[in-house]
Parts: structure tokens; C-alpha cells; sequence
């Protein structure tokens, strides 16, 4: 009884306009940080491999390759555990969203040492 007293006074005040019932405000919105990451072109030993990018998680991110390198660097690209190839020749873009990337060079050629291409990164971190 006594609980049903209180509500019908507050909906009564409520309802006159004399009790304002307010929500508490939301909350702000995450900090973004955006960066940028250039892996500049390097050499690679005949026959040889090296790693340009170590795995990595990314929120969202966008990977350019340039395709400056020589085509005889394979680049092994896996993103979340499913591997791709490029050659250091070939411009490409990826998208990254909530997902995982390694980079390995590849030197398919034995007899000389080969570049690989530019890669930059730009991402966004929240």
C-alpha cells in the first residue's frame, strides 16, 4: 500500500511538472589516436627472408604497398591466419578492421639480392 502511496505522488509531481526526472549524461566517447608507420625499402638477401611486420592486432587500419620494389621479392601477407602473396612490383591496398597482419619478405631470387617495396600504415586506435 504504502508503495503505491509514493508512486502515485510521484507521478503526480512528474506529471504536474513540479519533479523533473533526469538521466544521467552518457558517457564521452573514446580518445581516437590516429598513426602512421612508413617500413622503408630494404634489402634482402639472395634467396634469402625477412620479416617487415611482425603480427600485429589493428582496430582499423589502411596498408599501402607501393609497388616500388623489384618483382622478384614475394611478399607472404597473412591476415588473420590466412596467407596471401604480393610481389614487390605490385600496388595494392588492404583494410584492416579488428583483424591481424605479419608480413614476411620474400627473395625468390637465389643469385642476386632483391628490394622490397615501401609499405605505410595508417591506423586508428580507440
Amino acid at each position: 500500500m504504502a508503495r503505491e502511496v509514493v508512486a502515485g505522488i510521484v507521478g503526480g509531481l512528474v506529471g504536474a511538472g513540479l519533479m523533473r526526472i533526469r538521466a544521467p549524461p552518457p558517457p564521452p566517447p573514446p580518445a581516437i589516436t590516429a598513426s602512421k608507420e612508413t617500413i622503408a625499402s630494404q634489402s634482402v638477401t639472395a634467396g634469402g627472408s625477412v620479416t617487415l611486420k611482425p603480427t600485429t592486432m589493428y582496430k582499423f587500419a589502411i596498408i599501402l604497398f607501393h609497388g616500388n620494389g623489384d618483382p622478384q621479392v614475394r611478399l607472404d601477407i597473412t591476415r588473420n591466419g590466412v596467407t596471401e602473396s604480393l610481389y614487390g612490383n605490385e600496388q595494392a591496398i588492404e583494410i584492416l578492421a579488428n583483424e591481424s597482419i605479419s608480413i614476411v619478405a620474400v627473395n625468390t631470387d637465389t643469385a642476386n639480392p632483391r628490394n622490397t617495396p615501401t609499405i605505410e600504415i595508417a591506423s586508428l586506435s580507440w
